[in-house]
């Protein structure tokens, strides 16, 4: 197949300011669009110039690097406005054969929907409408733009979260098929150890500081369960007062900072540990779930990211609001079942299994409507 992934924002930014970086080899949609490649489809790469590395770089594939415009209005890091989208996609509508663009609150998905409508997937994230100008920009794009001009498009969510949100507004929607991770699968069981480990950078809407205070109470509730370390895999602004807390706890040797680590490196605390704890505040999209799920270790979440119902309906360990030190004992009582579970799972969710289920349900979503 001819593959045009639609991407214009390759980072997360930090409030409007996109991070100068020196490679995308590293972000999410690079993988996929690699995924594609080794799969031997032709795949090509649009982004907003603004992300373009410091740097020029070889890649794989070819990836095109768009002018933004309008940037006060259209700002570059929420909803960037490329028009070279157009022209590009009007001089190969004739032969591309999947268009995969990103969220339905989109410019560039506007453009991939009018121009080659029954050839467009959108990839949904957002599960609820964007907070900016108090919803209102969201809530006319998306009962107005979208129901009148990108209805044929075929919509894939990411989570059940923003299947319920879409299909308010659109007609084609599938089930849902979260990020991939980049990871070999264990073909054998690994012997979890006597730990565990939470993974994120160390701002408040992480809310590490809860993850801490939970596994402090589980070690003075549970001396049996004495030897057991908390690894805490990230840097921040908090980190100093973090490790001060940790000091006043008299936890030092039971909960350790390990500031931000190579993949190889996180990848092996992950298949480690007896499972990974979350309690976020605000995150939504937490790709470190999944990453733990793939390594065969069960996760202890909040309600609040998408993933947690995924944790929930799959039993993949513990999803629910106000988790405890009770709850942290109960995973290592019944570890085997969550990390067989996880096993199981694991195959859906690389990187290379996602890009197959994206082409089979757009195929499915063709057959049906041709």
């Amino acid at each position: 197949m001819k593959i045009i992934v639609i991407n214009p924002i390759l980072f997360t930014h930090e409030k409007g300011v996109i991070p100068h970086v020196t490679t995308i080899k590293e972000t999410m949609i690079y993988d996929l669009c690699l995924a594609y490649h080794r799969a031997g489809h032709a795949v090509s790469l649009i982004a907003a110039a603004d992300y373009a590395p410091e740097r020029k770089e070889t890649y794989d594939f070819e990836v095109v690097f768009l002018k933004s415009i309008g940037r006060k209005i259209f700002q570059p890091s929420v909803l960037p406005f490329l028009p070279g989208v157009w022209r590009y996609l009007q001089q190969r509508k004739g032969d591309v054969d999947m268009v995969l663009a990103s969220e339905t609150f989109s410019i560039p998905s506007l453009f991939a929907s009018l121009i080659v409508p029954r050839k467009t997937v959108i990839w949904q994230e957002l599960g609820a409408h964007n907070r900016k100008m108090k919803t209102w920009p969201s809530r006319i794009w998306y009962n107005i733009i979208a129901r009148c001009f990108m209805r044929k498009a075929w919509i894939i969510p990411r989570s059940y979260v923003s299947q319920r949100f879409i299909r308010r507004y659109m007609p084609r929607v599938g089930d849902p098929i979260g990020h991939g991770v980049v990871v070999t699968l264990e073909k054998e069981m690994s012997n979890k150890k006597s730990q565990f480990l939470t993974v994120g950078r160390l701002f408040w809407e992480k809310n590490v500081i809860s993850v801490i205070r939970k596994f402090d109470a589980f070690l003075s509730k549970y001396p049996r369960y004495r030897d057991y370390i908390l690894y805490i895999a990230g840097d921040g602004v908090l980190r100093e007062e973090y490790d001060r807390q940790i000091k006043e706890m008299g936890r030092e040797r039971q909960i350790v900072l390990l500031g931000k680590l190579p993949h190889k490196e996180l990848f092996r605390y992950y298949r480690d540990s007896k499972a990974s704890l979350f309690d976020s505040l605000r995150e939504l999209n937490m790709l470190a779930i999944m990453e733990s799920v793939a390594m065969t270790t069960p996760v202890v979440t909040n309600r609040v990211p998408f993933d947690s119902e995924i944790v929930e309906k799959r039993k993949l360990g513990i999803s629910k609001n106000d988790w405890n030190e009770d709850d942290i004992a109960r995973m290592i009582e019944r570890n085997d079942e969550y990390v067989e579970n996880c096993r199981e799972y694991a195959s859906l969710i690389t990187v290379d299994a996602v890009a197959r289920r994206i082409i089979d349900s757009f195929e499915k979503a063709s057959k049906y409507n041709s």
